[in-house]
């Protein structure tokens, strides 16, 4: 009777580890199907928008941009406002660029 019993205690453990391993590996595999499609977000972003209204209430945008250029990661802007519109590559902040957009006769070069 107790051989009857340790073999029934033997395949139940057996079966409830079978159980657990599917079970588990179902749960990985649904994990991983939600962290490849999940956009992670953080700072690697390469390009960005900014608009607004300048003072004398006319408005300006600004797309801010990288780009390799014989492999060295240049920082463009392409402005459109008071001063006019064009590209320019500066590592200037786009706060910095907007107020030279704002203003109808400012100088804006390239770095």
């Amino acid at each position: 009777m107790k051989k009857e019993n340790f073999l029934k205690s033997v395949v139940i453990y057996l079966a409830y580890c079978l159980a657990y391993v599917s079970f588990i590996s179902s749960v990985h595999a649904v994990v991983e199907n939600t962290m490849i499609n999940k956009k992670f977000l953080g700072n690697d972003d390469d390009s960005f928008i900014f608009s607004g209204r300048c003072p004398n209430g006319q408005t300006y945008r600004l797309f801010s941009y990288q780009t390799q250029v014989n492999g060295i990661t240049q920082f463009f802007y392409d402005y459109e406002g008071p001063v006019g519109k064009g590209t320019v590559k500066t590592r200037a902040t786009a706060k910095t660029l907007a107020v030279r957009v704002c203003r109808p006769l400012a100088e804006i070069a390239n770095d």
